[in-house]
């Protein structure tokens, strides 16, 4: 198992580079748009800092395909065992959504250290605040869908396809209409209206799907594993 983590951490090592590289280049590129000082910038670089979350979100969702699709074929092809290559996938993904919330917690943070003008699209930075756990959960679960989606990309690739598509658009669906939200208070609207109840009941069923989605997924995996056929 160590083997096969450590095999796995050479690539993860190069994924994290690139999300923290694309993190110093949102800061500095906010910096140099006068973005700190000027709530009404509505540049690129603004709306890439408020989506951030969202984008750790992708960059691990693809990371896990990739880990499922051409790492998996390549480590049983070198001799890994199936059983210690599906518990390094478990330690990777854990490596990964640690490293990735501590990153959160810095972008979140960082407007207020730095003394940054404050504006409500960046209100999605704050969405996990106060429950610690919620966005390595969020982070689990992501990976877990992406490692399923590249399992079914090596068995139909039009399913796989299908797969893949489908969840980047509920990804981008969901950013989006936080973000709106944040600008246009329709969530204040939503809570007020006679269905407010379920608007105020959401996260946590949401928490619970997620939850038994990652233990669903988990078992798929640990199944489509044990019989994987290198190729």
């Amino acid at each position: 198992m160590v083997k096969s983590f450590r095999f796995l951490l050479s690539y993860s090592w190069v994924n994290l580079g690139a999300v923290f590289g694309f993190a110093a280049i949102v800061i500095v590129g906010c910096y140099v748009t006068g973005v700190p000082d000027n709530p009404n910038a509505g540049n690129l670089f603004e709306t890439y800092y408020a989506m951030f979350p969202t984008m750790i979100l992708l960059c691990l969702f693809l990371y896990a395909f990739a880990m499922c699709t051409n790492n998996l074929n390549l480590g049983l092809s070198m001799g890994a065992r199936r059983r210690d290559f599906f518990w390094a996938i478990q330690g990777n993904m854990a490596f990964y959504a640690v490293v990735c919330w501590g990153l959160q917690l810095f972008m979140s943070a960082f407007p207020a250290l730095a003394n940054w003008e404050i504006r409500g699209k960046w209100a999605l930075l704050d969405l996990f605040d106060g429950r610690v756990w919620a966005f390595p959960l969020v982070c689990m679960v992501l990976m877990v869908l992406g490692c399923l989606s590249g399992l079914v990309m090596v068995k139909s690739k039009i399913l796989g396809t299908i797969l893949v598509t489908i969840s980047i658009f509920v990804m981008i669906f969901v950013t989006v209409f936080m973000i709106l939200s944040a600008d246009t208070g329709i969530m204040n609207y939503l809570v007020e209206t006679e269905w407010g109840w379920l608007w105020t009941t959401l996260p946590r069923i949401m928490i619970a799907v997620l939850s038994a989605g990652a233990v669903g997924g988990e078992f798929l995996i640990w199944k489509v594993v044990q019989r994987y056929v290198v190729r």
